[in-house]
């Protein structure tokens, strides 16, 4: 018997390695700009603040602070990325399941109901699939149906004395 909880984690950490590497791609981008407006901003202040010496203030002060800050947030940077990718799971996966269940659907399998895990994005969206998969299902049965035989009125002449 498995543990409570286990059925609602992923076993892939990369669902969409496309979306994902995207997301991980634009965080680090964001970072980075982040970084440099932050430096610019730093610098420009020091300069306009010793305007007797603004290289060397300036200087000071991206050694002083911004190199340090710099460094510190190169380590968190991984943290972040790893964390977007882990929340990009919860939207992620819900279009990965999406996708193979409209594949089946097309492909004209069954379609079992969608059940996303908790914390997936779009659960309305699941119940909506379901809804459209259980109405094929059942125009599907009622046309392999044979179609009841209606009495007719010349039948019934036919067939009487």
């Amino acid at each position: 018997m498995s543990k409570p909880g286990t059925r609602d984690r992923r076993r892939q950490f990369w669902v969409d390695p496309e979306v994902q590497g995207g997301l991980a791609m634009r965080v680090a981008m964001y970072w980075m700009i982040c970084l440099l407006s932050v430096g610019a901003v730093m610098i420009i202040g020091a300069a306009l603040g010793d305007l007797n010496s603004p290289v060397t203030a300036a200087s000071n002060a991206l050694w002083t602070y911004f190199i340090p800050s710099a460094v510190v947030s190169l380590f968190v940077l991984p943290i972040m990325i790893l964390d977007s990718i882990r929340h990009s799971n919860r939207f992620v996966g819900a279009i990965a399941r999406f996708q193979k269940a409209m594949t089946r659907l097309a492909d004209g399998e069954t379609a079992s109901p969608l059940i996303l895990r908790e914390g997936d994005a779009w659960k309305c969206l699941a119940e909506q699939y379901n809804r459209i998969a259980l109405r094929i299902e059942e125009l599907e049965s009622a046309q392999n149906e044979p179609p009841a035989e209606a009495s007719s009125p010349k039948k019934e002449e036919a067939l009487s004395p």
